[in-house]
């Protein structure tokens, strides 16, 4: 590759674009602005880095977790100085929470422009806190070799921090003099001959975390009379892998499986002899919570999102042994846990046969039971109740299909919901900050170049990413918006505060009263209004391009109550 230059900024932007590419970044967002236009250009005109430009930062940074997500290799953005730096925020909150390997890279102005009310100048210097696991702050591009070679092992070192077990977003800060556009600089001289440039970064190849040693559990675990495995949130890059360790070690302990809907489980049910969907539904009765009660419980990753099992969970201080291959304290049940590093994308965990158990039998009849109980009763739902969405979806999506949840009601009713199949859907949510940040820009990543996607939302998360919509014209796949539109916010339905009717429907409903047929138009959105699940069914099999917007109109009132009824009526049920 022979490179020229007409000034250090340029030179110093190419070396930092190619020590990423180098490092395994293949993807960049650029938001526009000015201070950022040495990387902008840097990356438009790499060969083998595609450049996607993103006008909202906001927006940009979800679509790259989104991506990275999706492929589990770290992603770039990119934005210039000032407010801007703090629009990556929410996203960022979100890659350190999940340990998603982002690449913030904010331009800056050199400190002789700072704290002199200079404009679009704010402090971005540690700006992310402890919310990046490194940030550094590069010194002004000056044309030496020596720092040249500074520019590349810092940017080297950040890679390998994004992506080492503790993976995460990192921060670089990049001062930029003038002239900030490629155009000759009096008296620059290139240390590095355009030769030479492939050369100088030879010996560099993509950052790899390290596997982690391949567990054991005591066999003192396995001798357990009565245990549960606990699989929360989880969408692994490595999902094949990662399913077939978990069905080994799950299949050889067995014990009864609880997994969370926002996993791969679920849609790989075949794999797990002894899988529960229904444990949120179970343990709602009282009876049940004393008999089922195990001697241990082993975590995978985080604990399922059910509020119910984590209160039952907590009551019986349970021994907990979490198998995580990050350093997080995954236990907000306070139980007695203890951590065991463990990787299932990589070598899982070893562990002895566990015993015959009628615990295990006793959980699989209550799980025929409520499964069978829900099948009938969506069966003869013909209204639209908007928990019959994802019950459909368990039966009706595409095989292989990408499905990302939204915050708030979509992923509660997948939980409950959302039964076992052999689909082989991949599922995606935003559960670190459980923020409706971001939610059709973090889905847009996960389609772009991938399967056909599905994104599951309510009307206000939609509409909190309205500029997310702007991405659709870039888009490189398909996404299906499957917009449950309850006038408001659901949720708050399901909490004691919605008995506060003066203040509620204003200040927690929240109804934006938007006709989405007009605002999928504003965006060149492809919408259709779908008025029965038959209809649903049929849109669900379809192989559609591009961005489309399926809105079903829920009343969340009425469904709230008959959520409330069919658990009552379940739970008497199971006595």
């Amino acid at each position: 590759m022979d490179k020229s230059w007409v000034n250090a900024n340029e030179l110093w932007a190419d070396v930092i674009a190619e020590t990423l590419y180098r490092k395994g970044v293949s993807t960049v967002v650029t938001c526009p602005g000015s201070r950022s236009s040495p990387l902008t250009f840097a990356f438009a005109r790499h060969p083998e880095i595609e450049a996607i430009p993103i006008l909202d930062e906001r927006s940009g940074a979800f679509f790259a977790l989104g991506l990275a997500k999706k492929t589990g290799n770290p992603v770039a953005i990119v934005c210039t100085s000032g407010s801007a730096v703090a629009n990556f925020f929410p996203a960022v909150v979100e890659a350190s929470e999940l340990g998603v390997p982002l690449v913030v890279l904010t331009a800056d102005r050199p400190a002789e422009m700072r704290d002199c009310s200079a404009g679009q100048t704010i402090d971005q210097v540690k700006f992310f806190g402890g919310y990046v696991r490194k940030q550094v702050e590069l010194a002004v591009p000056e044309a030496k070799l020596e720092m040249l070679r500074y520019l590349r092992q810092t940017v080297c070192y950040l890679l390998d921090v994004a992506v080492a077990p503790n993976r995460g977003p990192v921060q670089l800060n990049i001062p930029f003099r003038d002239p900030l556009i490629p155009v000759e600089e009096t008296g620059f001289v290139s240390p590095l001959e355009p030769g030479d440039f492939a050369s100088f970064f030879s010996h560099l190849e993509p950052s790899d975390p390290l596997p982690i040693a391949q567990a054991e559990l005591p066999q003192k675990i396995a001798l357990s009379s009565s245990g549960l495995i606990l699989v929360g949130p989880v969408s692994p890059a490595n999902e094949e892998t990662w399913l077939d360790n978990l069905a080994t070690f799950a299949n050889r302990l067995g014990w009864p499986l609880l997994a969370d809907a926002i996993s791969p489980v679920r849609s790989h049910a075949s794999a797990f002899e002894s899988l529960i969907c229904g444990y949120d539904t179970i343990i709602r009765n009282r009876e049940l919570c004393h008999e089922l009660v195990p001697e241990r419980i082993i975590v995978v990753g985080s604990l399922p999102t059910s509020k119910a099992l984590r209160s039952w969970i907590g009551e019986h201080d349970l021994e907990m042994t979490v198998l995580s291959d990050r350093p997080v304290n995954w236990d907000a049940t306070h139980s007695r846990s203890n951590h065991v590093y463990a990787d299932f994308e990589f070598g899982g965990v070893l562990v002895d046969s566990g015993n015959e158990s009628s615990y295990t039998r006793r959980w699989l009849d209550l799980e025929r039971i409520v499964a069978a109980e829900y099948d009938q009763r969506f069966g003869k739902t013909e209204s639209l109740f908007e928990a019959k969405l994802a019950w459909t979806l368990s039966k009706q999506l595409p095989e292989e299909a990408s499905l990302c949840v939204s915050n708030s009601m979509p992923p509660r009713d997948m939980e409950f919901y959302f039964g076992r199949n052999d689909l082989g859907v991949s599922v995606f949510s935003s559960r670190g900050a459980n923020g409706i940040d971001g939610i059709l820009s973090t889905a847009m990543g996960v389609a772009h170049g991938g399967e056909n996607t599905f994104l599951l939302t309510g009307d206000l998360a939609l509409l909190h990413d309205t500029n997310g919509a702007l991405i659709s014209k870039l888009l490189k796949g398909s996404l299906t918006i499957l917009l449950v539109n309850n006038s408001g916010g659901g949720i708050f339905e399901m909490l004691p505060v919605s008995q506060f009717e003066d203040v509620f429907e204003k200040h927690y409903g929240t109804d934006q009263k938007v006709d989405f047929s007009d605002w999928a138009k504003t965006y060149g959105i492809r919408y259709e209004l779908i008025e029965d699940w038959q209809t649903m069914q049929e849109k669900l099999r379809e192989e559609p391009e591009g961005v489309r917007l399926l809105e079903i109109r829920t009343d969340r009132k009425a469904d709230t109550l008959t959520r409330k009824t069919w658990f009552a009526e379940i739970r008497e049920l199971l006595s």
